[in-house]
Formats: structure tokens, sequence, C-alpha cells
């Protein structure tokens, strides 16, 4: 191969390998050690979030999706959502197509079958990027994360939404030039993303723009190397290298987000979509670490989040003393610059957003680009084992270096996620706890105990009656709850029914943080006409049953 063709080569992309931060070419194939160890993570993976994926009842949020796909065409699952124009919807009804609607399981599996896949992502990433031990590292701490795990067992459209835009990293970061299946692959991924949620949008913005950055400053240093060639040529040239294949995806996505400015402007002006987010928590970061080991109790700062915050503001430096050692890997292709740009971006334009607009931060939100954390600490881990392998195995060979590395990692992980794991399902008591509003056992109680003829019994609900409805209509129940319901408190609409009607029992039907309905106000409607008769308890709901007084029928 001649001088020039090889250079040719290099400028178009079609020779490329990642080198490992000791200098050596990255392989392609991985080792044994490497598959044997993330096959058993992905096998605890998917036991985590397949396991109890439909006891639990199906709370608002998810029915509000279940209510969007059910008894409808595609058109309606996109109509009156906020965030975006619904693609998520529409992606889960033609999900709800393939397995159904009867089966909460079924539903739920989608996520759960996403987050189990985005592990393997992550830990191939990382791999590709820094070294294999990074990868099982990144991958097994994922694997036992409390928010990867809620996620992929909920009805809705977060987890898949990260598998989509990760796989299109993974993609666009390669630094082989990428086939035209893989770049369609990229830019639908990255539309649908895109189009499904603000967050996921912004960090697949910061993502592109990243790797832009990064590829500019590639281009910039090789051509020192290179002949000159004029601007044209060199115009010519990057538009038919695997840089300009990323550029051409950084356009398609630009594209959509000119179209769907006006959606989003109008959307993010409305004060429906924060008025039920708290404020931003002190340490920001901190909390979002909280959610994602979560040794403790949820909602306090544990020392695990605490060190991994430091340890994230020390990972500079550890970047620094490895490229000390022995690298061959050109400072602008380490991995940091893309993990601090997506995640850390992430996070510092919702904080800044919801300080000077609007409250924003929202754990939920940060599911898009919590894998760019997952990476960072996989990477860092790895670079923080080789320089202490190399502090005290300087005389020792590279072959006994890497041993001991390799063991070093798997040790830590296998304790990071033994110690997560046990506080998950002992302590923290995750697959038992019931937390969610159980909506299905309130349908069931009023399957059960409803007469079949409702003549003489009025059930009103708070919020709306189609919550409670979805379960009762695949029950096939024959039991009507009165529709004049309304988001909030009680309105007249409800009340003046119950006392027109005079019937002979009145069920009140409270779900989804039953404290923050207005529940005197029922009260007083019925006072002296009804008594309470009976309550029944649910997770986050409740049942009270009225009875009519007799002394008024004599």
């Amino acid at each position: 191969m001649s001088k020039n063709t090889k250079n040719a080569q290099i400028r178009h992309g079609e020779i490329g390998m990642g080198r490992n931060q000791i200098g050596g070419i990255i392989p392609r194939d991985s080792s044994a050690a490497y598959r044997i160890s993330l096959f058993m993570i992905l096998i605890i993976s998917t036991m985590l979030r397949f396991r109890g994926l439909g006891v639990e009842s199906f709370w608002l949020d998810e029915l509000t999706t279940l209510d969007a796909v059910d008894g409808g065409d595609w058109r309606d699952t996109m109509e009156g959502w906020l965030s975006m124009v619904g693609m998520g919807t529409w992606l889960l009804y033609w999900w709800a197509q393939i397995v159904g609607t009867e089966s909460d399981y079924a539903l739920r599996s989608v996520s759960a079958i996403a987050g189990v896949i985005l592990i393997y992502i992550v830990s191939e990433f990382t791999r590709r990027h820094t070294d294999e031990k990074a990868g099982i590292i990144a991958a097994g701490m994922m694997s036992v994360s409390y928010l990867s795990i809620l996620y992929s067992q909920e009805f809705r459209p977060y987890m898949f939404t990260t598998l989509f835009i990760w796989i299109s990293f993974y993609l666009i970061r390669k630094p082989e030039r990428l086939t035209k299946p893989q770049i369609a692959t990229s830019v639908t991924l990255l539309t649908l993303a895109y189009l499904i949620h603000y967050l996921a949008g912004l960090a697949i913005v910061l993502g592109l723009i990243c790797d832009f950055i990064i590829r500019i400053k590639t281009t910039i240093s090789s051509h020192g190397t290179q002949e000159p060639i004029g601007l044209s040529d060199r115009i010519r040239d990057y538009l038919n290298s695997n840089h300009g294949q990323r550029l051409m995806i950084c356009f398609s996505l630009a594209s959509v987000a000119i179209f769907m400015l006006e959606k989003m402007f109008l959307d993010s002006s409305s004060t429906n979509h924060s008025m039920w987010i708290n404020d931003t928590p002190r340490r920001p970061v901190v909390s979002l670490f909280d959610y994602f080991v979560a040794f403790d109790d949820r909602g306090t700062i544990t020392d695990i989040a605490e060190s991994l915050w430091y340890f994230v503001l020390l990972s500079p430096l550890i970047l620094y003393l490895h490229r000390k050692m022995n690298t061959e890997r050109e400072l602008e292709n380490e991995i940091e610059w893309f993990v601090w740009f997506v995640g850390g971006g992430s996070m510092l334009m919702v904080v800044i957003y919801s300080v000077l607009v609007r409250p924003l931060w929202v754990s939920r939100y940060f599911v898009f680009s919590m894998p760019a954390w997952y990476i960072l600490f996989g990477n860092s881990i790895s670079k923080t084992i080789d320089l202490m392998v190399s502090a005290f195995n300087s005389q020792r060979s590279k072959l006994d270096s890497t041993t001991w590395s390799w063991a070093i990692a798997l040790v830590f992980t296998a304790i990071f996620a033994s110690n997560s794991l046990h506080w998950l399902v002992n302590d923290f008591e995750y697959y038992e706890q019931g937390g969610r509003c159980d909506f299905r056992g309130m349908s069931e109680w009023l399957d059960e105990n409803t007469p079949e003829n409702q003549d003489d019994v009025f059930i009103v609900s708070q919020p709306y009656s189609r919550f409670w409805d979805l379960y009762l209509d695949r029950m096939g129940s024959d039991v009507e709850i009165d529709t004049h319901g309304s988001w909030g408190d009680l309105g007249i609409g409800q009340l003046m029914p119950i006392i027109d009607d005079e019937s002979d029992s009145v069920i009140h039907v409270r779900g989804h943080k039953k404290d923050m309905w207005n529940y005197d106000e029922l009260t007083f409607v019925l006072n002296g006409s009804y008594e309470l008769e009976q309550s029944y308890y649910f997770t986050e709901g409740q049942i009270d049953v009225y009875k009519r007084v007799r002394w008024l029928d004599s």
C-alpha cells in the first residue's frame, strides 16, 4: 500500500481503531473474560428488571399512557401531549398492538427489554473507547442502579428512548466509517428520541455538538501531517470522510429541530408542564447520584453518592495523571470529553433553567443522560486501577499488571453490585414495598362489591374515572363510575348528582396521592344524609362507603 493511498484512507476514515490508554490498539474482538463477565451482568440485569414486573398496579402516568394507546388509532395516541408530539405513545401504541393491552407484565416488558440492552450498549461503548475492564465496571454499576431498574419497570417511554440515544451515540462515536444502514439507523433513532421528550432532545443536541467539536479538532490536528491541499479539496475530503458522515447526521437532526421550534416554545411556556415540579435540590448532582446508587433510604444524601460526586470532580486529574503514562491516544479522543458534555451539560442546563425560568429538575428526566455518568464512573475507576497497579508493580511485566488490573476491577464490581443489590432487595425492599397507587386493587374491589343492579349505588372518584375504568373494562366489569369528574377537588358537577339521585349507597374512590384531594367537601355535602359505614385502604388509595340514613326514608 502506497503512502498516499494510506493517507487518503486515514483521511476518509477507512482505517481507524481506537487506542487504549497504555498505547495499544483496542481490539475489535473482546476477550473471553470480558464476554463471560458481561454475560453474567446481563443475566443479573434481566432478573432485576423482569422480577415482579406485573405485580404492582399501573400508576397514574402509566394509565395515562395506556389510555392513550387503548381504544383508538395511532393518530389518537399523539394528541394532547406536552412533551413534544406524543411520539413516545405512538411507539407504545404499536407495541400494544403486538402484545395486547390485557397484561401489565407484557406492556411493561418493552422497558425491561430496553433496560437490559442498554447495559450491553454502555459496556460496549466504554470498552471501545477505554478498555474492557472499564466496560465491565460501568455495566456492573448500572445493572444495579435504582433509577435504571425503576424506569425499566414502567409502561412509559423513558428507557427505550435512552436506548435509542445511546445506540446512536455508539455508532456516531465509532472511529470507523459508518455504512449507509448505520447512518439511517442513527438518524431514525435520534429523530424518534428527539420527538419524544425535551430532555432527550437536550442530551442529543449536547452529544452531537461535542462530537462535532472533537472531530473538527481532530481534523485540524491531523492536517499538519498531510500534504497541502486547496480549500475546496479540503472541504470535499471532510464531507467524504467519517467526520463528514457525522455532520450529515447533525444536519438531519437540525432540520427536525427547526420544524419543532414552534411546538417547543408553545409547550415550554405552559405552566402545566412544570407546576407539579418541586424546587431544585441544593446539591443537584449529589441528589441525582443518590437515585443512581441508593445505598440508603431514598431521598437522603448517602456517603456513596457524595463520594461519587467527589470522584467525578477528580476525574480531570485522573485523566491527566493517566496520560502521563505511556499513551498514544490524542487528547481530544479521550471519552471523558463526550460524557462530561452530555451528562454534566444536561445537569447544568436543567439547573440554570430551573433557577432562571421555572423548576425543571426531575430525577427521571436525567435517565436520557444517565449512561454518560456510568461510562465516566467506569472509565475513571478503570484508570485509577491502572495508576494503582502501575505505582505498586512498576517492576513487573505488562501481563502481570493487566492481570492485577482485571482482578481489582472484578472485585470492585462484585462488591459494589452485591452491596447495592442487598440494599435494593433487603433493606429498601424495592420489590415488596408497593409504592405505586393501587388502581388495580381498587378496581377489583369495586367489581367484587358493587351490586349488579347499580341503580341505588352512586360511585364518585378522584381523579378522573377513566383511571379505574381502564382496569374495570379489562375485567369485563359493568361497574359505572360518575363521569363528571375533573382533575382536582370535587366540583359541583359531581356533588349535585349525589344529592339529586338519592341513592342508598355512595362510594367515594380516591387514588394517586389521596391526601391531595379536598375530602372535607364530600363529607360536608353528605352530612346529615349519609353516614360512613366502612373505609378500605390501598396503596396511595382509599375507598369510603356511605349508607343513606334510614330515618330519611320513614
